[in-house]
């Protein structure tokens, strides 16, 4: 009769087994399957600041007109093309993500039905590597969350943002900045 020890050996041995020798682990196109998967940690994550932040590259501040107009004109294709209400942003806050290495750009948008409404708008927030803040831009620009992705024709931030919640789905910097910029007349 064997021992529980006896048999977590003879499992712990043919696992070993089977990771050194050639082919018995692998799937059909060649990768073996009991590689480690990598998985993305805080660490991973870009220390570096974006096109044109430094340190001293103030926290938040307005994107250009430039990066505004591009903006917008994503909206008004979108409205077009889909039937929707027209929505316009009158600004865009601008922060350097240095965790992202992107800048985010925040905007609250309103259409008829916010201002018609008690809302008021609602934000939301796309992110750039190039520099917002340049009135020449002409960068890519990439949403961040959901709104911003059904409401232009925009590509998804690559690697995604991913909160500490599934409730969270855009930095809490950006919308903090897009927040302050909204209290500026």
């Amino acid at each position: 009769m064997k021992t529980r020890a006896g048999k977590w050996a003879v499992t712990l041995v043919a696992i070993g087994l089977l990771t050194v020798m050639p082919g018995c682990a692998s799937t059909s196109d060649g990768a073996d399957s009991l590689a480690p998967v990598a998985t993305p940690t805080a660490s991973d994550a870009p220390v570096e600041w974006p096109a044109g932040a430094d340190d001293d590259t103030p926290e938040c501040q307005d994107a250009s007109a430039a990066t505004l107009a591009i903006v917008n004109e994503s909206l008004h294709t979108v409205a077009v093309e889909d039937g929707l209400v027209e929505s316009v942003l009158h600004w865009l806050s601008a922060r350097p993500d240095r965790e992202l290495g992107v800048w985010t750009l925040t905007g609250l948008i309103e259409n008829e039905q916010t201002a018609r409404g008690t809302e008021g708008g609602y934000f939301a927030v796309w992110a750039t590597r190039g520099d917002p803040t340049s009135a020449t831009f002409d960068d890519p620009i990439f949403w961040v969350s959901g709104v911003a992705s059904s409401l232009t024709r925009f590509g998804p931030l690559l690697p995604a943002y991913v909160g500490a919640s599934d409730m969270e789905d855009v930095p809490p910097a950006a919308i903090g900045c897009g927040t302050t910029r909204a209290r500026t007349p």
